[in-house]
């Protein structure tokens, strides 16, 4: 079998911030040794040479379209030739090189858009470039689960997205063990790849459009949130002999007594601190609204800052602070039990996870709402920071009960009996 390997081309004049092009060698004998362009192009730090293909960083938007034209292209030509071999011939460097031009279609030749097609072009296009990168994930995973349902279940394209498929694609889902949120989430942007395709006048198929389709019923995803007695055990937790579990922790604490999402408390600067009127804010424009808001900072906050010289913490990946802090919460005894309902393979469940298994980025967020609420601010003040724009969404969205909301009320003077309003009778 042939030795097949990339390699960027390189030369006196290339520089390491610029992008390079792949080639493509194709070594069977001394006499049959091909290379050539790929086409495709990548900058150095983006290339692994032991893997043969781009880093699976998130820099590149275009990363998983790329790897998957060079592994296809290698197949391709092991493909041919293995069939070569098996009809008694040997491949020479003209069969390689005819193979090689027979991969790719004649420019002239008019390409039919799918609706997979589209959806690869759609998520790498332009538009999307600056959109949240949680945005650009949910439509990568949503394509690729569409693709496994193409290859699994049965060919789909503009004109089979209907009821029957949403039917087919939910069962599809459940035999994966999705739960219905997430589900939901693929169903909706799948219906976002059909808008946006029909916008271009690729297709004419209104049947996503219909009233029932739409998510399946099914339980709310579980999310917690951390009160002040818990966040202030994290707070007071000594991490001086653990590091990175300090980064994430203080990380976390500034999203739970500010409000921002992790875009944007993961990516603070010096420049964010202002002083107004003798008081200490944070100034920033949210990355997913793009709108400034003003925050005051909390004493904790303060000393995080002095703590990293008088700055935020340097920024930690999203996802090391989501596998760190649950570790940073179980060193703090957050240990609660708690009963989860979920839908797995269309059916109900209960399972049982200790409250530190379920902490992730976006409860230091809820946990800032929901406190925020229950010690009596403004609910349109906590929205102002927040972005929320229904007050009812921010209702749904804080992790107060019925309970916790009466005891709230409790102290307005409408139930002390108190109220100007209220006259003697």
């Amino acid at each position: 079998m042939a030795n097949i390997k990339y390699r960027l081309k390189t030369n006196a004049k290339s520089k390491d911030n610029e992008p390079h092009t792949i080639y493509l060698r194709y070594k069977y004998s001394r006499s049959v040794d091909f290379e050539t362009t790929t086409g495709v192009k990548i900058e150095p730090k983006y290339w692994s040479d032991k893997k043969q293909q781009i880093k699976n960083l998130s820099d590149v938007t275009d990363r998983n379209q790329k790897n998957r034209f060079l592994s296809d292209l290698r197949n391709y030509l092991i493909k041919s030739e293995t069939e070569i071999l098996t009809n008694g011939g040997t491949p020479t460097k003209q069969d390689i090189k005819r193979i090689y031009q027979g991969y790719f279609k004649p420019q002239h030749e008019p390409t039919k858009t799918t609706l997979l097609s589209f959806i690869d072009s759609f998520i790498d296009s332009d538009d999307n470039k600056h959109k949240a990168k949680g945005t650009l994930k949910t439509y990568q995973n949503t394509g690729y689960i569409l693709k496994r349902f193409d290859k699994e279940v049965y060919k789909i394209d503009f004109d089979d997205i209907d009821l029957n498929f949403r039917n087919d694609f939910i069962d599809f889902c459940d035999t994966l063990n999705f739960s219905p949120n997430t589900i939901g989430k693929y169903i909706q942007v799948t219906k976002l790849f059909m808008a946006e395709a029909q916008d271009k006048e690729l297709h004419n198929n209104n049947a996503y459009l219909h009233r029932k389709f739409k998510k399946p019923k099914g339980y709310q995803s579980h999310h917690i949130y951390l009160n002040d007695s818990e966040l202030t055990k994290i707070y007071q937790l000594d991490l001086s002999k653990a590091p990175k579990l300090d980064q994430a922790r203080d990380l976390f604490l500034i999203g739970a007594y500010t409000g921002l999402r992790v875009s944007d408390f993961n990516n603070l600067t010096p420049d964010n601190i202002i002083e107004h009127q003798g008081k200490e804010l944070l100034r920033v424009n949210t990355q997913k609204t793009n709108k400034e808001v003003y925050i005051p900072l909390r004493e904790e906050v303060k000393a995080i800052f002095k703590k990293h010289g008088n700055q935020p913490p340097k920024r930690m990946p999203d996802q090391h602070i989501n596998y760190k802090i649950k570790d940073v919460c179980e060193n703090a005894g957050i240990d609660e039990i708690l009963h989860i309902d979920q839908i797995r393979g269309g059916k109900k469940i209960t399972v049982k996870k200790f409250k530190h298994e379920l902490v992730k980025t976006h409860t230091a967020r809820r946990s800032f709402c929901t406190n925020a609420y229950l010690s009596g601010i403004n609910t349109l003040d906590i929205m102002n920071i927040s972005g929320h724009t229904s007050e009812k969404t921010f209702l749904n969205y804080i992790k107060a009960d019925a309970l916790q909301k009466a005891n709230k009320i409790s102290e307005h003077p409408f139930f002390s009996g108190k109220s100007n309003d209220l006259k003697a009778v």
